[in-house]
């Protein structure tokens, strides 16, 4: 018995390094079963997905690159990252900056930046490129999605080197004068960099652990005004300290005024919620 478990943790290990190695490169592991897709389908369906949006309220300008720079999404879908283009126009008229919690690789932070190039504001990209932090009490194991066995074994998964971002945004020639990257854990940027926005219009969470959440929620909360919009990746899914991290912030700031505005879409559609500031 003993071996086997000697065993179990050598693989964990194994696994824990080949994510990180990949990661590190922009890569992931998948299934050679997983279907494919060709880029004409996928951009055909994506453009009439955009019409059907556009049905109700013509937000969504038509935009070549956008099927390119979802097809690359890594663990955003492509029906969350509509949300996320919707949500940067709803908001195009609140003023403040846009900012990225979590970057990773930098193809999240390519397509919001494709969406802001007719807007006056700075794109702010907050990570630590250490990976994640350690987690919390509040982070528990829901969904094991690299199979490491804990909650803490995945402390300094998904670290993603910063040039990898700059190099996105070169990629699809976003001016450097138009982005800032808070390189380090967001608890301490937040505490001692300058050079923060004072308002925000649209943010994107992905911080996956509850205390960096709640960090970042609260300081959203001092710099958003009414019609800004907050997404928060991973709801109620792989740690439950996201859904906890959301739903007492919600909590206290309805508390006296409803301030918030919290929607939860079908889970099909991806696990994330938005918060609109009322």
């Amino acid at each position: 018995m003993e071996s086997w478990n000697l065993l179990g943790d050598q693989m964990r290990v194994l696994k824990k390094a080949i994510h990180q190695a990949l990661g590190s490169l922009g890569y992931e592991l998948r299934s050679r079963s997983e279907p494919t897709v060709s880029f004409g389908n996928f951009a055909n369906l994506a453009r009439a997905y955009e019409e059907r949006l556009n049905e109700s309220e013509n937000l969504i300008a038509v935009d070549e690159l956008r099927p390119k720079l979802l097809g690359r999404l890594l663990g955003t879908p492509p029906s969350e990252a509509y949300f996320i283009v919707q949500g940067l126009a709803k908001s195009r008229s609140v003023a403040g900056d846009v900012c990225e919690f979590g970057v990773a690789q930098g193809e999240t932070s390519a397509l919001i930046a494709n969406e802001m190039r007719s807007r006056d504001a700075i794109l702010h990209l907050f990570d630590s490129f250490e990976g994640l932090p350690e987690p919390t009490q509040e982070d528990r194991l829901k969904d094991d999605i690299f199979k490491l066995g804990s909650m803490a074994a995945y402390a300094g998964t998904m670290s993603c080197p910063e040039d990898m971002v700059r190099n996105r945004l070169q990629a699809i020639s976003f001016p450097p004068h138009r982005f800032v990257i808070h390189k380090g854990f967001v608890d301490q940027v937040l505490r001692n960099d300058r050079s923060l926005p004072s308002k925000v219009s649209f943010a994107y969470v992905d911080f996956d652990f509850y205390a960096p959440i709640k960090v970042t929620l609260e300081f959203l909360h001092q710099t958003t005004s009414p019609g800004s919009i907050t997404i928060v990746d991973d709801y109620d899914f792989f740690s439950t300290g996201v859904k906890t991290a959301v739903d007492e912030f919600v909590a206290e700031k309805n508390s006296s005024a409803r301030r918030y505005e919290c929607t939860i879409p079908d889970r099909g559609l991806g696990c994330f919620a938005i918060l609109t500031r009322k």
